[in-house]
């Protein structure tokens, strides 16, 4: 009997009550009762069977010790099984095991799955998320671990064919770090490979870690990411509604705060403190008769034990049940947001574009307003330095230098800015004149040398006789003939950098070459990309912005030339410089 007809007949009879309706009327309402259940189950109608896939991943989803499927999820389905009248039938395995059987149709439903775009291509999601989470990087205690810049070159244990996998490897990605992926099963043993020392690190869900990071001597990381809600996934076509059942089933459960629903959130995301009396105490007071004495004493022992333990749990409770109560809301919101977003993307993407724009235009305007106070830092740092405000003393003079240095690093830092966001922002312009590149090249080769020589470094210049004037900006040009010489001085150790200039086909061709680190092939694509710093495994000996080379090669085009690398790991690098006789390009 359906539950609308019978409260129909609730009513019917609630009337009858208030009215004083005859004996009859109401007795005729309770044979039209009786006859309504005769009607509801049909001869021979047979009990629906639902298939749900079950994996380890408490407390959303797990195997208890007495083998039986239990968790969140697993609650609430039994709780529509048990209004709807199914027969809900388990079938045990990994996460990929259930993806696979749901994707093939083996299964009906498969719990605890993320709502992405490609899988709604594949399985059929109801609207109402059952709960919502995110995903956090654990590592064991002490190791250090506080930012996405620490997993570099790390081992990180994570459970294959999860969305949480494929958000952190794009977000890692992105930030040109690597690491060591180690696929495992299940989320046990995940944590049981990082704590035995097989995996630097793991990647599971807020809830798992609140449980079971404490008792594998785990800490939770402040690296949080990828937060997402969670459904049941049933086949793309499957039969019988099942996600438009367990719609209606939520939207009632989430209305009542005593429903079986909230039952379960809190039962399962909440430790109970399970308290034994020890054996032997049992047994010495049964058997010896244990004096008051040290009844007392233990006594206040274990009391002293559950009450600090309690106070603890007490304090985890209240720390998880704030940030999942704060966190939940906001995290429904923007999971809203995003799925708009996405229909907006190609508008976003132009208003990006013209934001990046208005950012390099702002730039340039600050960098102009920062060079002032710095220039006036510069020429102050200098005069004291210059004693021509007084004598000063040795450890004095030691901090003017430290500023001065600084100054200078952080001027020529915002002139490089200055640079970039001009080019980017379209408003570099370069001034074609003639000029004599061969006086350029001995300049700035005249320049450079006491730094070569600080280094113990050979320093050869070799300039055809028929190098002469050029078209082009020959302050431009001199700034990327300073920056290709310095560089080869920085990453040089020992041997000798060689300056070279021939005219070649209408260009003058201008080559800078050292026997320096080198670069590996597959990392000089990179080279001349802004911020770009080649990993050399000597990063922190050559620190740099990494906007150097991108300057260079934009302003040799805007000139009408351009640069290139030649260069061998261990054996050094070529840069060489190609730039048009009679006129650039802008």
């Amino acid at each position: 009997m359906s539950t609308v007809f019978k409260r129909k007949i609730d009513r019917y009879i609630s009337m009858a009550r208030i009215s004083f309706l005859s004996p009859c009327c109401y007795f005729a309402l309770h044979v039209l009762l009786a006859l309504s259940c005769f009607q509801a189950l049909p001869a021979g109608a047979e009990v629906r069977t639902v298939t749900v896939g079950v994996y380890e991943n408490a407390p959303k989803i797990f195997t208890s010790d007495s083998g039986k499927p239990s968790g969140i999820f697993i609650e609430i389905i039994e709780h529509i099984a048990k209004i709807e009248g199914w027969n809900i039938r388990y079938v045990p395995g990994t996460w990929a095991e259930g993806l696979e059987r749901v994707t093939k149709g083996e299964i009906d439903l498969m719990p605890d799955v993320a709502y992405t775009t490609e899988r709604e291509k594949v399985f059929a999601f109801h609207k109402i998320p059952v709960l919502t989470g995110w995903s956090q990087v654990y590592a064991p205690k002490g190791s250090g671990i506080q930012s996405i810049l620490d997993l570099n070159g790390k081992r990180v244990a994570a459970l294959e064919k999860t969305i949480q996998l494929e958000t952190f490897n794009r977000m890692i990605t992105s930030f040109g770090l690597k690491f060591t992926l180690i696929p495992v099963p299940d989320y046990k043993t995940e944590f049981a490979m990082i704590a035995a020392g097989k995996a630097d690190a793991g990647l599971t869900n807020r809830l798992y870690g609140l449980m079971y990071a404490r008792k594998s001597g785990l800490e939770d990381t402040p690296i949080m990411f990828d937060p997402a809600p969670f459904f049941f996934a049933a086949p793309k076509n499957s039969a019988g509604k099942l996600p438009e059942i367990i719609d209606r089933h939520l939207a009632e459960l989430k209305k009542d705060p005593n429903s079986a629903y909230y039952a379960a959130m809190k039962r399962w995301t909440s430790e109970e403190v399970q308290f034994k009396l020890p054996t032997w105490l049992l047994l010495c007071g049964l058997v010896l008769g244990t004096t008051l004495l040290i009844s007392l004493v233990g006594s206040f022992v274990l009391k002293y034990q559950v009450t600090a333990r309690t106070r603890e749990l007490k304090q985890i409770n209240q720390e998880m049940e704030q940030r999942v109560e704060e966190r939940t809301l906001t995290l429904q919101e923007t999971n809203l947001k995003l799925r708009e977003a996405l229909e907006d993307l190609a508008v976003a993407r132009d208003r990006a574009e013209a934001a990046d724009r208005l950012k390099s235009a702002f730039l340039a305007t600050m960098s102009h307003e920062l060079r002032t106070p710095l220039n006036s830092i510069i020429g102050f740092t200098g005069i004291l330095l210059q004693e021509l405000g007084g004598p000063v003393n040795e450890e004095q003079a030691k901090q003017l230098n430290m500023v001065k240095n600084s100054a200078n690093h952080l001027l020529s830092l915002i002139s490089d800015i200055l640079d970039i966001s001009k080019i980017e922002a379209g408003q570099l312009k370069v001034v074609l004149e003639p000029f004599n590149l061969r006086d350029s090249i001995l300049k700035e080769a005249q320049t450079i040398r006491p730094m070569a020589e600080k280094k113990g470094l050979g320093l050869s210049v070799e300039v055809a006789d028929d190098v002469g004037l050029i078209a082009s900006d020959e302050r431009r040009v001199e700034q990327i003939l300073l920056n290709l010489l310095s560089n080869a001085v920085k990453f040089t150790e020992q041997g000798c950098i060689s300056v070279r200039c021939v005219r070649e086909d209408g260009n003058y061709v201008t080559s800078v070459t050292d026997t320096g680190i080198g670069i590996k092939a597959e990392d000089q694509e990179f080279l001349f990309q802004p911020f770009q710093q080649i990993d050399t495994g000597l990063s922190r000996k050559y620190e740099g912005t990494g906007l150097g080379l991108s300057i260079c090669k934009k302003m040799a085009e805007l000139m009408g030339g351009s640069i290139r690398v030649e260069s061998s790991l261990g054996k050094g690098s070529t840069f060489t410089l190609i730039l048009p006789l009679e006129r650039g390009s802008a």
